[in-house]
């Protein structure tokens, strides 16, 4: 039974605040809740892709749907973001609209976030203290001494997607390119720090700080001599959408990345992001992403995409992870506990996840580009599942659902270095994400258009730039 007595203090009080509040004489700003990863896509939100052949305009589709136009994404051509009108569900219209002839593709703009995000509580701070990462297990069980006495990854740039990178930790000094982008404040720091505020309404402020720093520290652990090409495309809740992840996607291949790490993800798979990663890999350009920590089958997106490297999570005796998801669509595993990296705050400190298994990953697809520079990402790929370590016995239940096996970074820079010639078999990708004319053959990149001068001018196509050219800032359509 409600206990019916009241404090008269508290209650006089409360009534003042009441008073207060609504004459406005607290000064107690509300900031209303972002959306979350969970709730699947921004709730007012469609992308569209036109079809050349139908000949519209995407003001004939807006005057259809009672859509409006917030702008084209970035240099991908026929492709808008569109506002649903007040109070319609977007899933339902975003179905309608896909079934137009007129459109290619209509989806809701989906959210993604790092599978680490929820919970956050595989994080462990480590101080100041960089040992661990020096003598870290992983390096002993990928053989990365061996690896990198063949090379260090020298010239290559790997671009982190994430949360940023907190630019002024020591361990990252002369390790970051000067071409880098914050995609979700739309300004050249992608600084991986918080704000203090609980900007998704999920009870915890910034609980993903960190999370890109610590996703760079591994890749270089494996490629010491790379760079990192820090783009934030999630802010420190670890909320980011497919607009912005298919933008700088784009950013990072015009802007000269050999690996793009997307250790981030849902269930919900689109068309956008599918074509942003199968535009980079013909471009050249390694894509890895981390499978997901729900302990599934189900697909985790955008590792899943055919283009993709999707890599699962083990620990140090190449047993599965308990939260790593798993199936036939997973193509390569690599350790993802307790791995210790860097963090914020010029710290270091353990976290697992798949989230940390796919930079492993990133960083040997680094050595071998550099040992074999003309071979493309689907040689690439088939020299890391060619030396993999078969695990099947370690993890009788799961079979071939770890894909190829755990990467032996030691042994693939032995193949890279001594191959006669391009690995033709075995690629963790298709075949079609890079078009060869036959088996082993390195195919022409299609060109792809460069970044935009300024927000707002219409995108020229060029070919893809080199790292000596000046950075071209992205058109960021919010």
């Amino acid at each position: 039974m409600a206990n019916t007595k009241r404090n008269p203090l508290i209650l006089a009080i409360a009534i003042l605040l009441v008073m207060a509040g609504g004459f406005g004489l607290i000064a107690a700003p509300s900031r209303p809740a972002r959306a979350r990863a969970q709730d699947g896509y921004k709730t007012n939100e469609i992308v569209v892709k036109l079809n050349p052949a139908a000949g519209a305009t995407i003001g004939a589709i807006n005057a259809t749907y009672g859509t409006t136009t917030i702008g084209p994404l970035g240099s991908f051509v026929g492709v808008y973001r569109l506002r649903a009108p007040a109070g319609q569900d977007v899933a339902v219209l975003a179905a309608t609209m896909a079934t137009d002839t007129r459109l290619l593709y209509a989806h809701p703009n989906y959210l993604r976030e790092p599978p680490e995000a929820n919970p956050r509580s595989s994080r462990a701070w480590g101080g100041l203290n960089p040992t661990p990462y020096q003598t870290h297990y992983a390096r002993t069980m990928l053989g990365l001494t061996t690896a990198q006495s063949i090379t260090m990854g020298n010239g290559m740039v790997v671009a982190v997607l994430d949360t940023g990178v907190y630019l002024n930790h020591p361990a990252l000094a002369g390790k970051l390119t000067d071409i880098r982008y914050d995609f979700v404040d739309d300004d050249t720091q992608p600084n991986d720090v918080g704000n203090g505020l609980d900007d998704d309404g999920d009870g915890e402020a910034d609980e993903v700080v960190g999370h890109g720093t610590h996703v760079a520290g591994i890749v270089l652990m494996v490629a010491p001599a790379a760079r990192i090409m820090p783009l934030r495309v999630l802010d420190s809740d670890g909320i980011g959408d497919d607009g912005i992840i298919a933008q700088a996607i784009q950013f990072a291949v015009d802007n000269g990345a050999h690996v793009i790490n997307l250790s981030l993800g849902t269930a919900d798979e689109s068309e956008i992001l599918e074509e942003a990663v199968e535009r980079a890999t013909q471009a050249g350009v390694v894509i890895v992403s981390a499978s997901g920590n729900s302990n599934t089958k189900t697909k985790h997106f955008p590792a899943a995409e055919s283009c993709a490297i999707a890599v699962a999570s083990v620990n140090q005796n190449d047993i599965k992870s308990s939260f790593s998801n798993y199936g036939g669509w997973v193509d390569i595993a690599a350790p993802g506990e307790t791995i210790y990296s860097l963090l914020e705050n010029d710290g270091y400190g353990s976290w697992s996840g798949t989230s940390m298994a796919a930079p492993f990953v990133s960083g040997q697809a680094a050595l071998i580009r550099s040992l074999r520079p003309n071979w493309n990402p689907w040689q690439i790929s088939a020299a890391i599942a060619r030396t993999a370590k078969d695990i099947r016995a370690k993890n009788p239940t799961f079979g071939s659902d770890l894909g190829e096996g755990r990467i032996d970074v030691a042994a693939s820079a032995l193949f890279a270095q001594s191959a006669a010639q391009a690995p033709d078999d075995d690629a963790l990708i298709s075949s079609s994400c890079v078009e060869p004319e036959t088996p082993g053959t390195t195919p022409t990149p299609t060109p792809s258009p460069k970044p935009t001068s300024a927000p707002g001018a219409t995108p020229t196509p060029t070919p893809n730039p080199t790292l000596d050219k000046r950075i071209h800032l992205p058109v960021v359509v919010r």
